[in-house]
């Protein structure tokens, strides 16, 4: 999906031409002197620039033309008259200059002589009074001559930081990193240009495949809800993307929201009726959500020739039509060769219950958990009801087991009470007393959960579980819970504890650090965060922890700029580790790169559906800083719109302090 950018013509060439051939034909009384050896006297050096210019143009009106030898010959013969010109500038004492460097790369790239370019380009940069948004694309686009992806990407960042809000540069970045599959960072770029779409370019030419793109990356990041909507605005003026309506069907039908993906699905089937996959994923849904329509939904297909001889759709024709002839020993054999797909494992339970087969509880088992890890979690509770209730008075501990899955299943759904419900008969109901430990934990952590936030009753729980079972899990959810109270010694306490049965468990030391820095002891926080990320090399939490430590205290500029670098090489679309980091380059006064930085957090918070308060305050200081008071003021204000306290003081000063200063 890359496109690269075209190399501009040059519209200043004609009044140039026209001022040579002026200077050339005037008259002069004095003697002509030679400017240099390749000229005759009076001809002035430009002119064998302009002469280089107007080869180059030529060249590339040639290749409009595909007419590819000509369009050589030109480029070789503009290269011939820069090399004279630059001949004539030495003879000056004088080196190339940045325009004349910057086209013999262009020439030297046309003709894919892309070390050349690249020495010409870097010619052009050195002389260059600043860096040009033309240079560097060219410098990409040599690195995409050669193939060298990783390399393109490394040039357009390293000036990012002079065109932050370029959307050339956004989009550019973003296509590269989704070249090369790395979603996370693709993710960062494109959600930074629809940032600056939305604020500042509403027309701009990338509005739609920005939106699609971050509908695919989203999707493809497991963002399904967000990947939803940044698909919707796109379909919303592109309605016949075929590839879009699937993959929004596609979203829903994952998610369990079948009658959405049937919408989808019915769109693609009635404008484009030759569609097979569209119609063999509604085939499904009604299999799996509306059993009673699926025989008419298969006789239809039928009619419309779309069950295949062979694959899926005619076992599940087998199978709607009630026609079980060898079908378990062929959805078996199928389920064998696609070992992914979930509808043949219900099929395949359905038919086993009809027939009572001895491994059906095996079966239900397998397809709940397949169903779970789909995230078709009311699917996978339906399954493991019908499995529960097929068991006899007797079979308790089995009772249990599924009481246990079905929790978790209510657990995704969101419904909180009745996972807690569907614990306590489990605990009620089982005489397994390191099974009964399992489950108490559980019950306490479902009391943190949601809109419940029970700690009490949590810390409750797990204190009766540790005077029986002093385990390190149960101490750490017991501190995580005194941690929620406010109880911060309590919950060090705890943390302790759990460190001492669990030495080696980097998540201990990081939450132990969260509460000594509750309490302000700084040094015992800092040492847990190193103890964490000695443990935990990845540990991104701890290093975005400690490097925005090391920023709000002015220590250590260089580490905690390293850290920073570290937690967002590990998750570059993390809003907090990109905020922590334009902190740090705020307090090193680098005001530039802590915008640039401090944008992406405001963008990817925003793309997440949240907007920060620190974010935004973190700008107004920026903005502030750099003498910019109006935009100081704006972001100060909507830090105050988006903070949940009911008056931030500091806040409301420094308004007031930037209004008067404004005003005066």
């Amino acid at each position: 999906m890359f496109q690269a950018i075209k190399t501009p013509n040059h519209p200043f060439l004609f009044v140039f031409l026209c001022f040579l051939s002026v200077s050339l034909t005037k008259a002069d009384p004095k003697p002509k002197l030679k400017d240099c050896s390749h000229l005759e006297p009076g001809v002035p050096s430009e002119y064998l620039l302009s002469r280089a210019i107007q080869e180059q143009i030529d060249g590339y009106q040639a290749n409009n033309r595909k007419k590819a030898t000509e369009a050589k010959l030109a480029f070789e013969t503009s290269v011939s008259f820069l090399d004279k010109y630059h001949d004539c500038q030495k003879e000056k004492g004088k080196g190339p200059t940045a325009q004349s460097a910057e086209i013999q790369a262009q020439n030297y790239l046309e003709l894919a002589n892309t070390k050349g370019a690249w020495e010409w380009s870097e010619i052009a940069k050195q002389n260059s009074k600043e860096v040009t948004k033309e240079i560097v694309i060219l410098q990409m686009r040599i690195r995409l001559r050669e193939q060298d992806l990783s390399r393109a990407t490394e040039v357009l960042e390293h000036d990012l930081v002079s065109f932050p809000n370029d959307p050339d540069f956004l989009y550019l970045l973003g296509n590269l990193y989704f070249e090369r599959k790395m979603w996370n960072q693709s993710l960062l770029y494109y959600t930074a240009l629809s940032f600056v779409i939305e604020r500042r370019d509403n027309h701009s030419k990338y509005k739609n495949i920005t939106a699609k793109s971050l509908g695919e990356l989203n999707y493809k990041l497991d963002y399904a809800k967000i990947a939803i909507k940044r698909y919707n605005e796109y379909n919303s003026v592109n309605k016949n993307d075929m590839e879009v309506l699937f993959r929004l069907a596609q979203i829903y039908f994952v998610l369990g929201e079948f009658k959405m993906s049937k919408f989808y699905l019915e769109q693609i089937r009635e404008k484009n009726s030759r569609d097979i996959d569209a119609s063999h994923m509604l085939a499904e849904i009604y299999f799996l959500n509306a059993r009673d329509l699926a025989p008419q939904f298969f006789l239809t297909l039928k009619n419309e020739n779309k069950i295949p001889k062979e694959g899926f759709m005619p076992l599940l024709y087998q199978l709607v039509n009630g026609s079980n002839l060898d079908l378990s020993e062929k959805l078996r054999a199928f389920i064998k060769g696609n070992p992914g797909r979930l509808s043949p494992r219900v099929a395949l339970l359905e038919l086993a219950e009809k027939n009572n087969d001895p491994e059906y509880e095996q079966l239900n088992a397998e397809t709940a958990q397949y169903a779970y890890e789909y995230r078709q979690y009311g699917l996978a509770e339906n399954i493991l009801r019908r499995g529960m209730n097929r068991l006899n008075q007797n079979q308790i501990e089995q009772r249990v087991n599924y009481l246990e899955k079905i929790s978790a299943c209510q657990e995704m759904l969101g419904q909180w009470n009745r996972s807690i419900l569907s614990i306590k008969e489990a605990i009620n109901l089982s005489s397994d007393l390191e099974k009964k430990f399992r489950l108490r934990f559980r019950l306490a952590y479902l009391y943190l959960q949601g809109n419940l936030k029970k700690e009490e009753t949590s810390v409750a729980i797990l204190s009766k579980t540790i005077s029986e079972n002093p385990s390190p899990t149960h101490y750490y959810l017991r501190g995580l819970s005194y941690f929620q109270l406010e109880k911060y010694q309590e919950s060090i306490k705890d943390y302790s504890e759990a460190i001492r049965l669990e030495p080696n468990n980097p998540n201990l030391y990081f939450y132990r650090a969260t509460s000594y820095d509750k309490l302000k002891q700084f040094p015992e926080t800092e040492s847990d965060l190193k103890k964490t990320i000695s443990l935990n090399p990845n540990a991104s939490n701890a290093m975005n922890y400690l490097g925005y430590l090391y920023a709000e205290k002015d220590i250590h500029p260089e580490e905690a700029k390293q850290l920073l670098n570290q937690a967002i090489a590990l998750e570059p679309d993390n809003p907090a580790y990109q905020d922590s980091l334009g902190w740090v380059y705020y307090r090193k006064k680098e005001f530039n790169l802590a915008l640039l930085h401090l944008n992406f957090a405001a963008s990817l918070a925003l793309e997440r559906g949240f907007e920060d308060p620190v974010i935004y305050e973190h700008l107004g200081d920026v903005y502030l800083a750099k003498n910019d008071p109006v935009n100081a003021v704006q972001f100060y204000k909507l830090s105050l719109s988006k903070d949940k306290q009911t008056s931030n003081k500091n806040l409301v000063s420094k308004i007031k302090r930037v209004e008067k200063e404004i005003s005066e």
